[in-house]
């Protein structure tokens, strides 16, 4: 079988013949798996009820107070910090407001791979 039109002829037969029993497989599929139960979900759980959370007693003082009791003395403290953490003079900045958050984690606003770096420390 030397005839470059006889193996040329072969050839696109098998692969039509292929493509032929890929489509049957692909048109078989569906059905094959219909016949498998479908799985029926259960009910849903209920959604949990919202709870008012209240402040507890400690930030509730905190933040009562009002801001000018301590701001001086913090601002003063702060500035002569950033002052000599950055090696710049006293007056070339200033620090406007002081603001303190209250988190529910330990007084940290970082998050915990910060923490974690500041508590290795040594």
């Amino acid at each position: 079988m030397t005839n470059p039109w006889m193996i040329m002829l072969v050839g696109i037969t098998t692969v039509f013949v292929a493509l032929f029993l890929i489509i049957l497989f692909l048109l078989a599929f569906p059905k094959f798996f219909s016949t498998l139960k479908k799985k029926e979900h259960k009910k849903l759980a209920p959604l949990p009820e919202m709870v008012e959370v209240t402040k507890k007693k400690e930030q509730a003082s905190v933040l009562s107070t009002s801001p000018g009791e301590n701001d001086e003395e913090l601002i003063a403290v702060l500035t002569a910090a950033v002052a000599a953490a950055s090696g710049s003079e006293l007056g070339s900045f200033s620090i406007a407001h002081v603001k303190q958050t209250v988190e529910e984690g330990y007084g940290f606003n970082t998050p915990v791979w910060g923490r974690v770096e500041r508590l290795s420390r040594k």
